[in-house]
């Protein structure tokens, strides 16, 4: 039998967990470098694929080539992508353009994927989508060429900008302290706190893992939200048995949205 738009996940212990998992109406479902479970990250591929399954937020993470590009890319070398040890941006943007960025994942479905810059991925999906930008790397310019790109096409609104580096932050606030930003941390203590409350950060992220009620209402003191980090393959081994645990655990903490690679399976009530 078929179980539509739901499917089924068969647990160690031989327990059928149906799926999506409900989560509130508030609850930001992120699809975490777009679909990338299902497709290489960072493409239109995988943008388009989360956008297919209902899925209106995004997170990417961005660099600046040497010409002053802002292209999509997590790693800071190719290495991943079977293109050895380049630097992203220490390249220009004509040289990565034509780079095949899919047969790592899928030499037979994917290799024509290719990078994609920031500027083609706000043209395509404008406010259709809610992008969480990572600033990645070391160009000076980033935090200004992200923002010229984000004021270009008119999506302040639908815009939180996101680094581990909290000086990036700091960079971008100058620049605009309009915009929301996201604080990616390990885990949320005074420390953290305290530095959170001094940027005036919209949200803190703490990885999936780490997150507690009590860290979600302590956090909740400084921030507007908590939304998590960390439900990728990476992190959890791609087994489907952990991933559901920390989405368990998520929402009984309280937290308010998770970057995920396997957005579908998350679904909001209603």
């Amino acid at each position: 039998f078929t179980l539509s738009p739901c499917h089924l996940l068969f647990s160690r212990k031989g327990v059928f967990t149906v799926l999506p998992i409900p989560v509130p109406s508030h609850f930001r479902i992120i699809a975490h470098r777009g679909a990338s479970a299902y497709v290489p990250e960072n493409t239109l591929a995988a943008f388009q694929l989360a956008y297919d399954m209902g899925v209106t937020e995004i997170e990417t993470d961005v660099q600046l080539t040497t010409d002053g590009v802002v292209v999509l890319c997590h790693d800071r070398t190719l290495a991943r992508y079977g293109h050895g040890e380049q630097v992203v941006e220490a390249m220009a943007w004509g040289d990565l353009a034509t780079l095949d960025m899919g047969s790592w994942f899928s030499p037979y479905l994917h290799h024509d994927k290719r990078m994609l810059t920031l500027d083609a991925l706000l043209a395509t999906f404008g406010d259709r989508l809610t992008y969480h930008l990572e600033l990645k790397g070391h160009a000076p310019q980033l935090a200004a060429a992200t923002h010229q790109l984000i004021i270009t096409y008119r999506l302040h609104s639908n815009c939180l900008i996101t680094s581990f580096d909290d000086n990036w932050l700091a960079t971008m606030q100058q620049i605009d302290p309009t915009l929301r930003l996201g604080w990616l941390v390990t885990t949320i203590d005074e420390q953290v706190i305290a530095r959170a409350k001094a940027l005036r950060v919209y949200q803190l992220c703490p990885r999936a893992d780490q997150v507690t009620a009590d860290m979600v209402a302590q956090a909740r003191t400084v921030v507007t939200e908590v939304r998590a980090w960390g439900l990728q393959s990476e992190r959890v081994a791609s087994q489907a048995r952990d991933v559901q645990a920390l989405i368990h655990n998520l929402l009984a903490a309280g937290c308010d949205g998770v970057a995920i690679n396997w957005p579908d399976w998350v679904r909001r009530k209603g």
